[in-house]
């Protein structure tokens, strides 16, 4: 009769456990082809890609968005936070950047995170600035317009934020700038597995420039990144 008891209070306890773990919140995932992007190599994704951004951004949990394999053109985009919960954004395909100078509206940048506390961005897949092509098709050796071609530091905090497996194509010899403020450094930032490749008329190899900020690396480093080797 003692041994049943025992047992039964073993049981009890056992409950009492489960009943105060807690559930880890599931990621949710946000496709943009749900958005209604099309992996054609000709349909702008930034406006799927917006939309699935400010979703994902309101979420109270955590969220993924993912870029499926396939060919898209993206247009000059900022993605704002604050958001309410980490998110990450994963490429899959091969994203191309606009040749044409005119179409970055005076501000030298292409893709642009800004306010974010917690964001991942991942590969596998290929941010593509179409650097040889822009820069031959617009004659960057003599065009004042070839200014207006993405790079540009940042001017906002950033804090817990993670680049990884991310490789293509620079349009400038610069292919990674970390600027961050003397005021407000960035903060925790990661980097890893960077392969980012000058394809210019120049013949000179990319290159990186850090400041303010202090980021810890794994994997490959191309270009070296703040000085660091591989």
């Amino acid at each position: 009769m003692a041994m049943k008891l025992k047992m039964i209070a073993l049981c009890l306890l056992l409950v009492i456990f489960a009943s105060h773990a807690k559930a880890q919140p599931q990621t949710s995932v946000f496709d943009v082809m749900n958005f209604g992007a099309k992996a054609d190599g000709k349909s702008n994704l930034n406006q799927p890609l917006l939309a699935a951004w400010k979703q994902a951004c309101a979420l109270a949990s955590p969220s993924k968005i993912v870029v499926a394999e396939g060919e898209y053109m993206l247009s000059q985009v900022t993605l704002e936070g604050p958001c309410k919960a980490p998110l990450e954004v994963q490429v899959k395909g091969n994203l191309k950047a606009p040749i044409d100078p005119s179409q970055y509206n005076n501000i030298p940048s292409w893709v642009t995170f800004q306010r974010i506390d917690h964001l991942t961005l991942s590969g596998p897949g290929t941010f593509d600035g179409q650097g040889e092509i822009a820069w031959s098709q617009n004659d960057c050796k003599q065009n004042d317009g070839c200014n207006k071609l993405p790079i540009a530091p940042s001017r906002v905090k950033i804090s817990n934020v993670s680049f990884k497996n991310i490789r293509g194509t620079s349009a400038t010899q610069l292919a990674v700038k970390l600027a961050c403020s003397s005021g407000i450094p960035c903060e925790n930032v990661e980097i890893g597995d960077i392969d980012l490749s000058y394809i210019g008329t120049q013949g000179l190899q990319a290159t990186s420039e850090c400041s303010n900020v202090k980021p810890t690396f794994s994997g490959k480093q191309n270009p070296s990144t703040c000085g660091i080797m591989d």
